[in-house]
């Protein structure tokens, strides 16, 4: 028989090891939703315990109040995005390979050269209608994913005239990949919003865009549509998937009438059309 310090001893490494069996459980519970791979220009959507913070690649990541958040993988992307997550309990960890997109390049004509080649006047136009874009970027965006639960539609019926990612080559020289997807459409075509949101940019005769309008669909996810004939919202409306709030025009730097439909997650672009018919966790 076990001596009375014995037990107490017995006793004691067992409450011990109840103890660290729990916390180990604890630690392996945090649930950390994600898939396996993800091409590069990728949106990918998560979702992890409420309440915990959420890391990629070492950088803070929104999170909703159930949980969600969102993940781009640049264009250009080399390497897996390691997400860390954890809580005042728990940590979790899980890494999304990157797996390689093969990139079309797409050759574009007769566009003014000034367009192609802005001079300095021009330039300083450009860089303002950029500040007015990364304004709305830095602004914190609507935290709930005002996406999730009906996804991303087309928000113009068209001809595909331009993907997410080609490299571009404008009146014959070579430059920066192309940032969305673009769908040609007689000038007035409606042009609706793909997903819940609110609008947050209105702006006119921009010099490459032409009028612009941003859409913010919370959690660091904006869709922008540029070269547009009339914006038909204002900045601060609320939008639902479907709502006319623009109309395809021929304004900027374009050859033929068209809309071009970015999406975002904070200043990092991804493919649009990956988006459609989406089913979202």
């Amino acid at each position: 028989m076990l001596s009375s310090f014995s037990l107490f001893k017995w006793r004691r490494l067992c409450s011990a090891a109840v103890l660290w069996i729990l916390a180990v459980q604890i630690t392996w519970g945090l649930d950390l939703q994600l898939p396996e791979r993800s091409f590069q220009g990728d949106l990918v959507v998560g979702r992890v315990d409420p309440g915990s913070k959420i890391w990629v690649n070492g950088r803070p990541q929104l999170i909703g109040s159930q949980g969600h958040f969102v993940v781009a993988v640049p264009r250009d992307l080399k390497r897996d995005l390691l997400v860390k997550a954890r809580n005042k309990n728990s940590t979790a960890s899980h890494t999304i390979q990157t797996l390689k997109y093969e990139w079309r390049v797409q050759h574009i004509d007769g566009l003014a050269e000034n367009h192609v080649n802005p001079g300095q006047t021009e330039r300083m136009q450009i860089e303002t209608d950029r500040m007015k874009i990364k304004a709305v970027r830095k602004t914190p965006p609507y935290v709930m994913p005002l996406f999730l639960k009906k996804g991303f539609i087309m928000p113009v019926k068209g001809r595909i005239s331009g993907i997410f990612g080609s490299q571009r080559v404008l009146n014959g020289e070579p430059r920066a990949p192309h940032s969305g997807l673009d769908i040609a459409a007689p000038r007035g075509t409606p042009a609706r919003s793909p997903a819940d949101g609110i609008a947050r940019l209105v702006a006119e005769d921009t010099f490459l865009m032409g009028n612009v309008l941003m859409i913010d669909h919370g959690l660091g996810v904006t869709s922008i549509f540029i070269h547009l004939d009339s914006v038909a919202v204002e900045e601060g409306d609320l939008v639902r998937q479907g709502e006319v709030v623009a109309r395809v025009g021929q304004t900027g730097r374009t050859t033929g009438p068209h809309l071009h439909w970015g999406v975002s997650v904070g200043s990092t672009p991804v493919d649009p059309l990956r988006l459609v018919g989406q089913k979202m966790p």
